[in-house]
């Protein structure tokens, strides 16, 4: 066997070593973009239902709440104040879910029925309201998201109840 054979034998051997390596690498790659997706997924879904779980655990929060989204006027300083910060941990996390959703981590399909609820709970009266105080400690980008939108956009019917 001459060099010239030698060579060439382990240059198309080293090809073949490096394409399986970067199908390899494409493979894990894309298993371990669709775990962070699975992840995240969960991640939001847990946040959101964490919320649900605050406010449907404790009959005096649902009333606040309750009252807060449609007629905020009708609770005293305290409740107000309790809603507001039940409003904070429900939009914190819709602020994250969008930002994700920005970021290609949550497809299209999970986003839509989201969006729907962040839309829907952002344009009552209560929740407008509280906006007022607290919209600029939230990002540019969420702000003019939910800004942006008009309650008539929405599917939801405005007097659902929640």
């Amino acid at each position: 066997m001459t060099w010239d054979v030698l060579t060439a034998v382990t240059g198309a051997v080293s090809a073949i070593a490096i394409a399986v390596t970067v199908v390899y690498l494409a493979i894990q790659v894309r298993r371990n973009t669709l775990a962070t997706h699975s992840q995240t997924y969960y991640l939001a879904t847990e946040a959101l239902a964490e919320v649900a779980t605050i406010l449907g655990s404790d009959p005096q929060i649902a009333r606040i709440y309750r009252i807060g989204l449609t007629t905020p006027g009708e609770l005293n300083e305290d409740e107000f104040t309790q809603f507001a910060f039940l409003g904070i941990s429900q939009f914190r996390r819709y602020e994250n879910l969008y930002f994700q959703y920005r970021a290609g981590l949550v497809d299209e399909d999970f986003w839509s029925g989201h969006r729907e609820n962040i839309l829907w709970y952002f344009h009552r009266p209560g929740m407008q309201a509280w906006w007022k105080d607290k919209r600029l400690a939230y990002s540019k980008s969420f702000r003019e998201f939910v800004e942006n939108s008009r309650s008539t956009d929405l599917e939801s019917p405005a007097d659902r109840r929640v």
